[in-house]
């Protein structure tokens, strides 16, 4: 069985049955529904890599539940493929408008619609692999800063629209000048690789992480207030406290910002979080002293 996963949307039984046949005969992993409605609470609970979508359904059709689909999921990030016996001009002029990345007519051969779902998914396959390659920090194969600020501005604005909520810790290491004084920059690049390896690891699979920069982290947490966000960063800072480079213990200070506040933009939940870290650096700095 390959690993990519299809959704059939159609509310004839007899069209998803035998198309989700032929799909798996050839090894694809394939989901079914009959409504656009029952569609997106799929898509919001499991990862789909292509979908097949009926022009025909009550209630929602084909061009609404591809809107609401490409509200969610970028042209590049979920292909949609129309599956329908609308083939005039108007009806695949219209597809294409709301988001569609291919049409396949229901009466043509089966090895047509097979070569189309296997360009698109390979398509998929080899952006998402680009798309990995560019987010991500190479040092600790955490995502990058570019990554960060993208995501944290549509979780933003998703926020603000439709009243879903994150929290963002943001931490800031302590000694990795040190470190990299005494031991080499090869000690300090350890310090990197061994605390975002022991972050990563407790997190949930949700939760997202990233290097800002130099010893700067952040990480977005879906659907967590701020009480949860002060659990997470202290079994983050427990788990970091287990880290020894050479002779050196490792922590950091960390701020924390909540979608649910009031904050008129990204910039500023982020200097919120980032003010608070540092409060936190300077009243650990001085207990040191």
């Amino acid at each position: 069985m390959v690993e990519e996963r299809i959704l059939i949307i159609d509310d004839s039984d007899t069209t998803r049955n035998r198309t989700a046949r032929l799909l798996t005969e050839v090894g694809y992993n394939v989901l079914q529904c009959s409504s656009g409605k029952e569609a997106l609470g799929i898509l919001d609970e499991q990862r789909v890599d292509l979908v097949l979508l009926n022009v025909n359904m009550p209630e929602m059709d084909g061009y609404e539940t591809c809107i609401k689909i490409r509200e969610r999921f970028a042209l590049d990030t979920l292909p949609v493929i129309f599956f329908t016996n609308h083939e005039d001009a108007e009806s695949v002029t219209r597809s294409f408008q709301v988001g569609a990345s291919d049409f396949v007519s229901k009466r043509a051969q089966q090895d047509i619609l097979l070569a189309r779902v296997n360009v698109h998914i390979r398509l998929a396959r080899t952006l998402r692999y680009l798309r990995d390659i560019s987010l991500t920090d190479d040092l600790t194969s955490s995502y990058n800063r570019r990554h960060a600020i993208n995501t944290l501005r549509e979780w933003f604005s998703r926020s603000k629209r439709y009243g879903t909520s994150f929290s963002m810790i943001f931490f800031d290491l302590n000694g990795l000048k040190t470190i990299n004084d005494k031991y080499g920059h090869q000690a300090g690049d350890l310090l990197l690789r061994s605390v975002s390896a022991a972050c990563r690891n407790l997190l949930r699979e949700s939760d997202l992480f990233f290097r800002m920069g130099g010893d700067e982290f952040m990480v977005l947490c879906p659907d967590t207030d701020k009480k949860g966000a002060f659990v997470c960063a202290e079994r983050m800072q427990k788990a970091v406290g287990g880290v020894t480079i050479v002779d050196q213990k490792v922590s950091f200070a960390y701020g924390i910002a909540y979608s649910g506040e009031d904050y008129k933009d990204m910039d500023e939940m982020l200097q919120s979080a980032d003010a608070s870290m540092y409060e936190l650096k300077q009243k650990m700095k001085a207990c040191r002293q």
